[in-house]
């Protein structure tokens, strides 16, 4: 039994080992009451009724575990004015529920990072301005011997010479501002640049009759679990009214084996 065990453990290392790629991609799943079309990369949704047209759209593309980011279109065609809010919408994944996103979630971990970010360049400058300002110090150590008519006397002695140059310190000073300066430059444009990503974002708006709006929002990270069909239900509730749009992500899930002998 040993011997056999062996040959399989052998046989199983030399077959090598396995890598797994995963594929996935969106489509919409249509009921009675919704249609969908498709346009530039994107799944459109699309439901309407006497007073509303409702949209819901979603990228075709998705890496598995990768937030859905979506768009939402809507036609107010009733007498009375409709807010709207991202709190207004809820998405599910399968049995469980995936939290959505706010504008004011999204601006305020940019503006976070940026400030940890700033923070660091701040301690680190600090850091390196202290150590340049140190002066240089040179060490010299000595030894010896004394002899007189009561025997010989060895002694030891040290001695650290302090010096400065005030040229090389306010030169290091002057390039350690820089750097930083730098740094915080390119933090302030990043930051800049990530809170112009928010515009279009969903916020609470007021949509009065006869008149549209479009707004992009996007979800927390969902799961991938293996399964070869993974089911999103968007519902949007709009005053009384409910409206539902699922979209189903299709996985193909290949397993390869590379041999290493």
């Amino acid at each position: 039994m040993k011997k056999c065990a062996g040959v399989f453990f052998l046989g199983a290392f030399l077959s090598g080992c396995a890598s797994q790629s995963v594929q996935t991609e969106l489509a919409a799943v249509d009921d009675g009451g919704s249609q969908s079309y498709y346009a530039s990369g994107w799944i459109v949704q699309s439901q309407k009724d006497e007073e509303h047209l409702v949209e819901l759209a979603v990228h075709e593309a998705k890496q598995p575990w990768e937030e859905v980011t979506a768009v939402l279109y809507l036609e107010n065609s009733s007498d009375e004015p409709l807010t709207v809010s991202i709190n207004d919408i809820t998405l599910q994944q399968d049995e469980r529920q995936v939290s959505l996103r706010s504008y004011a979630e999204l601006e305020q971990q940019y503006i976070g990072q940026a400030q940890s970010r700033r923070t660091a360049i701040a301690l680190g400058a600090l850091a390196q301005s202290l150590s340049a300002s140190q002066p240089a110090t040179t060490s010299s150590y000595g030894s010896g011997a004394a002899y007189g008519p009561g025997g010989t006397v060895n002694y030891y002695g040290s001695s650290t010479t302090y010096s400065r140059d005030p040229a090389a310190s306010a030169a290091a000073q002057a390039q350690i501002q820089s750097s930083a300066q730098s740094g915080i430059a390119n933090i302030r444009s990043e930051l800049q640049r990530n809170l112009n990503s928010l515009e279009g974002y969903l916020q609470t708006t007021t949509v009065f009759p006869g008149q549209t709006f479009m707004g992009r929002f996007q979800s927390e990270m969902t799961v991938f679990d293996q399964r070869p069909e993974s089911f999103y239900t968007f519902t949007v509730e709009l005053g009384e009214e409910s409206y539902e749009f699922t979209f189903v992500e299709k996985a193909n899930i290949e397993n390869n084996r590379r041999k290493l002998f």
